[in-house]
């Protein structure tokens, strides 16, 4: 999720959208999130107003549009439809990612993360870690998931249900296929799940499967890009 700001923008609208089509799919009957929400930073960045992209649902831009104000509540008015149960951390607007409160952090949401028959949706900054170990302390470690975490949360999750990762690509649009295929490679490294997966749309991924996610179905395939 990043920061509050940024609810509601451009990237909330696919990120959502494809949330709501798993959910509405009757692949899992829960959901659980994981915002990974960090503090307020003063920046230009969160103003990428959302509009409408030919098949993406126009009730959930209307949503978006019609909230008066920004607050992860409202996600659970709008996904709840979809699926049994609702699961995310509380309070949802104030529980922050820090560097140095990670392992506490994962520790206070075991019970989401393993949540039975879930869609579990962990939202990065940026994604997993990337680059050497001094290159993430210089962009800011709260932005990542490390490799060892991706491991726990595997190891965590529910057998019956899925985990999904935000993933952050290059500007660079040459790059996309090759960036998502390294994080495929990386997340079946690190997690040792036999089965990853990945939707792209422009400099976004979402990788899900056992661990990452294909927005039509869980296919039989040790790596997908969509």
């Amino acid at each position: 999720m990043v920061q509050l700001k940024y609810f509601g923008d451009s990237r909330d609208y696919f990120k959502y959208d494809l949330i709501t089509h798993v959910l509405s799919n009757d692949l899992v009957s829960s959901y659980a999130f994981v915002p990974m929400l960090t503090s307020h930073r003063d920046d230009s960045e969160g103003n990428k107003t959302p509009n409408h992209i030919k098949g993406k649902s126009k009730k959930l831009l209307s949503f978006i549009q019609n909230c008066s104000s920004k607050d992860l509540e409202h996600w659970k008015e709008w996904l709840t439809p979809f699926v049994d149960k609702y699961i995310t951390a509380h309070p949802v607007n104030e529980k922050f990612f820090k560097d140095d409160n990670r392992k506490k952090y994962w520790e206070s949401l075991t019970n989401i993360i393993n949540a039975e028959n879930a869609l579990v949706f962990v939202d990065p900054d940026t994604g997993l870690e990337t680059g050497t170990p001094t290159y993430l302390k210089e962009m800011g470690r709260e932005k990542y998931i490390l490799n060892g975490e991706l491991r726990d949360l595997y190891n965590v999750l529910d057998d019956s249900s899925v985990l999904m990762i935000y993933q952050h690509l290059s500007y660079d649009k040459h790059k996309h296929e090759d960036d998502v295929n390294k994080k495929i490679n990386q997340a079946i490294k690190a997690s040792e799940c036999p089965y990853v997966m990945a939707y792209r749309e422009d400099d976004l991924a979402f990788l899900l499967g056992i661990i990452y996610f294909t927005p039509t179905s869980l296919q039989n395939t040790n790596t997908m890009i969509c």
